[in-house]
């Protein structure tokens, strides 16, 4: 299966990478390696495991699309894709904001690659969870 595995801190991806394997392999080997740039008198580690349903269409992995179809995730309808995407957000330099919000500096995102047009919609998913809160785009500033 291909896996997309994404480091973004600050509002933006730093690294983005395609791994074949396990997704539970995968993040395993990616919280090990965030584990060891974890500082915990610093921050919390988090894992957080969620769901999303997409309609896709283009040209899917086969490998991939046929592990996720024996799970019973992915089914093909009147033409296009339908996927529940399980993916994981590996949390390791959080900062809290105030005495009930926190933001994540730095994160993994780990998620199957059904196909390749889903890679920048996870980068900007992921570039997302680590900007400020409220933070627009460039140019842009709060009045």
């Amino acid at each position: 299966m291909k896996i997309a595995v994404i480091r973004a801190e600050d509002g933006r991806v730093v690294e983005s990478f395609v791994f074949e394997g396990s997704l539970e392999d995968v993040v395993k080997d990616v919280a090990k390696q965030a584990l060891e740039e974890w500082d915990p008198g610093r921050s919390d580690f988090i894992v957080v495991r969620d769901v999303q349903e997409l309609t896709l269409s283009g040209e899917a992995d086969e490998e991939t699309l046929r592990e996720l179809e024996e799970r019973g995730l992915a089914k093909r309808e009147d033409g296009q894709l339908r996927v529940l995407l399980q993916y994981y957000t590996i949390s390791f330099d959080t900062e809290l904001v105030d005495e009930e919000d926190y933001v994540d500096r730095k994160i993994y995102l780990v998620a199957p690659l059904v196909v390749p047009e889903l890679r920048e919609e996870l980068e900007a998913h992921a570039a997302s969870l680590t900007a400020e809160r409220g933070e627009g785009p460039p140019g842009v500033r709060e009045i």
